[in-house]
């Protein structure tokens, strides 16, 4: 039902294929920004119970060093400071404008449908309105209500298509006004909180020997490596069982 009409409007088909387009896309993006907040909560969080269960893991070493303590303060440092501030900045300026913006999408989509009932409601008094003047012309005021019923169908459906053919490029092109300044305050945020991560590790990088290139890294995996030779050489380790 409603084929031919819908056929015969192919400017109204083209702007509603770009409002699936753009529909489709800002859904997703609205979830990548959702998600984004979720893995650097989650980074967050696992960095910090890293930190607590080393301390708890290398408790009852004699000798327990200082990068033990610096870590943990700074891992905690960014969990409740650094973050917190991030989040709430990333809400506010990138997550809230994207999710207000696609929150117009569920009225574009009841207008739609409403559309097609329009035009399923203008074939169906085309029909009537074919019936009723196939029958013999006894009876002119049946044929007169059929023709006002198209009318009346055909002003509804022909209003509802004028205004979505007006509004949806009108959608499109507002987006740019929602994702070039988000976008800014989300490298201005992600900037913020990395750098201020970055200041609270360097208080634990001083713990640690500088680094000098390949040379340090291959240093590095020797000791490691020497320790798990230690390890394996353990009775217990040779033992097959």
């Amino acid at each position: 039902m409603g084929g031919g009409t819908q056929q015969a409007d192919p400017e109204f088909n083209e702007q509603e294929q770009r409002f699936r387009n753009l529909e489709r896309r800002a859904m997703k993006l609205l979830q990548e920004t959702k998600d984004y907040r979720v893995s650097v909560t989650g980074m967050v969080t696992s960095q910090n119970a890293l930190a607590e269960n080393l301390t708890a893991f290398l408790l009852d070493v004699q000798r327990p060093q200082d990068y033990q303590g610096a870590y943990r303060q700074a891992a905690m440092a960014i969990m409740q400071n650094s973050h917190p501030q991030f989040d709430e900045a990333y809400a506010q300026t990138v997550m809230e404008p994207m999710a207000q913006y696609c929150g117009y999408m569920p009225e574009f989509t009841k207008a739609l449908k409403k559309h097609k009932h329009l035009i399923d409601d203008l074939d169906k008094a085309k029909r009537a309105l074919a019936k009723e003047q196939g029958k013999a012309a006894d009876d002119v005021m049946c044929v007169e209500r059929a023709e006002q019923d198209v009318q009346y169908a055909e002003d509804a459906y022909k209003a509802m298509d004028k205004a979505l053919v007006t509004e949806i490029p009108k959608l499109i092109n507002a987006r740019v006004y929602v994702t070039d300044p988000s976008f800014e305050a989300f490298v201005k945020t992600q900037l913020q909180f990395f750098s201020d991560s970055l200041e609270q590790m360097d208080k634990v990088a001083r713990y640690l020997p500088p680094q000098g290139g390949s040379d340090d890294e291959k240093v590095l995996d020797r000791r490691v490596e020497d320790v798990m030779e230690q390890v394996r050489s353990l009775t217990i380790c040779t033992l097959n069982v």
